[in-house]
């Protein structure tokens, strides 16, 4: 039973390590250097890397301590907690080779085969709740190396922390690998406007009396032969350049904040979406489609002057610090969300002290228009792509949500063995 079970505090069972001070004048452009885990890239579960630092690997000679390991459990001491969840994850094998950053716990236990364990204990409600309890500061809220080891627990025997690991291993190899798809396929769409929209390939192809590579011939004459002068260079004849209002329907005028005390007493299943992420769960919803999130202030670009997109499904609630977007005039939302991506929209941000991209400023934004019969093959060929994506990222969340609603029953003794096995079967992974 659970409560035979030793009570140790962390500290008894782990090793941690905070991160190194690497300045910032010393980041790297290179994407062959390091990257660098900081507190950002660091979501509830997951390392993510959308805005990576990176250092030298020259000037990394040294810092070998601070070299990351698949297996390693991560956990971001300023503002720990957000919404969201606990900002705790797992390190990857595709996560590294990687760097610890200042204000980053790396937290190991003393054998390898408790990593995945180790996970599933700091993902369970108990730790999230006690990190909420013992975080202080209101401008930056951090937590220290001896809060953190002073958590208590009860050991479980080997055998069910090994059973724990697997579970937790078996299910963060499903997710990442759903979530590698789904980066796949978005690559794919990617190059697929890159080649139609930015490179004119087939124009070019036709231009030179040759038949587009890879298009049929019927979708190959749907392509001009030729280009015309347009205000921003050369076009496919019959193309041209609009204000993005064109392109874009915009459901500004129904989103409705809620503070966090609101949400808090207003908890429930649907998705609450702030300028640059999910921030929490709400019991009611105000958008039912697919749309596309754009930072209107806030976070609205990225370190390169890119926009801060979320293609979002479903029932959602949105806040006032994201534009919501759709398609229109025979652009597809994902055909918009795609062109936007390889927009730097610094020169329409305003704001020195938070950054703001107005509606009036964001239509100042110019779209490459196609004709109506190329957006539509367009559409036709990109939109099973992103019917898979959403698809994916759904199962991502199911097994997501099994994980951390199993584990923390199974790691407290009110979960037996056979239970949880039972359970994971009905998802197709039985152990």
């Amino acid at each position: 039973m659970c409560s035979e079970w030793p009570l140790i505090p962390l500290r008894d069972f782990v090793d941690l390590l905070a991160g190194f001070a690497f300045k910032s004048t010393g980041y790297s452009d290179g994407q062959d250097d390091v990257r660098l885990l900081r507190g950002d890239n660091i979501a509830p579960g997951r390392v993510r890397w959308d805005g990576v630092k990176r250092w030298s690997r020259e000037n990394a000679v040294g810092l070998e301590r601070y070299a990351l390991e698949p297996g390693d459990v991560v956990l971001a001491m300023d503002r720990p907690w957000i919404p969201a969840g606990l900002k705790v994850a797992q390190v990857q094998a595709a996560d590294t080779p990687s760097y610890l950053v200042q204000r980053v716990a790396r937290i190991r236990p003393a054998s390898r085969e408790d990593c995945s364990f180790l996970f599933a204990l700091l993902s369970t409600p108990e730790f999230e709740s006690y990190i909420q309890n013992v975080t202080t500061g209101t401008a930056v809220p951090h937590i220290s190396a001896k809060q953190i080891l002073d958590f208590e627990f009860r050991l479980p025997p080997a055998y069910v922390r090994a059973k724990v690991g697997e579970i937790v291993a078996a299910l963060n190899e499903r997710i990442t690998l759903l979530r590698e798809t789904n980066t796949t396929l978005e690559a794919m769409a990617q190059a697929l406007f890159k080649s139609w929209f930015v490179d004119f390939d087939p124009v070019h192809a036709r231009a030179r009396g040759e038949q587009p590579a890879g298009l049929a011939p019927e979708l190959a004459a749907l392509f001009p032969d030729s280009f015309e002068e347009s205000a921003l260079g050369l076009v496919p004849k019959g193309w041209k350049y609009v204000s993005l209002k064109e392109a874009t329907d915009i459901f500004d005028s129904k989103r409705i904040p809620l503070a966090g005390q609101e949400r808090a007493k207003r908890k429930g299943p649907y998705p609450y979406y702030g300028a640059a992420a999910l921030m929490d769960w709400v019991d009611d919803y105000i958008f039912d489609g697919v749309y596309l999130l754009m930072g209107e202030d806030g976070s609205v670009a990225d370190a390169s002057g890119y926009p801060i997109t979320q293609y979002v499904w479903g029932k959602i609630w949105v806040n006032n610090h994201a534009h919501v977007l759709q398609g229109r005039n025979g652009i597809s939302t994902e055909h918009l969300m795609l062109a936007l991506k390889g927009v730097n929209i610094q020169p329409f941000i305003t704001g020195a002290v938070q950054a703001k991209l107005s509606q009036s400023n964001m239509w100042r934004i110019q779209f490459l228009m196609p004709t109506q019969s190329v957006a539509s093959a367009f559409a036709d060929l990109i939109s099973p792509m992103f019917a898979k994506i959403r698809a994916n990222s759904e199962q991502a969340q199911t097994l997501a949500n099994l994980r951390d609603t199993l584990l923390p029953r199974l790691i407290s003794g009110q979960l037996r063995l056979p239970d949880a096995e039972a359970q994971l079967s009905e998802v197709g992974l039985c152990q």
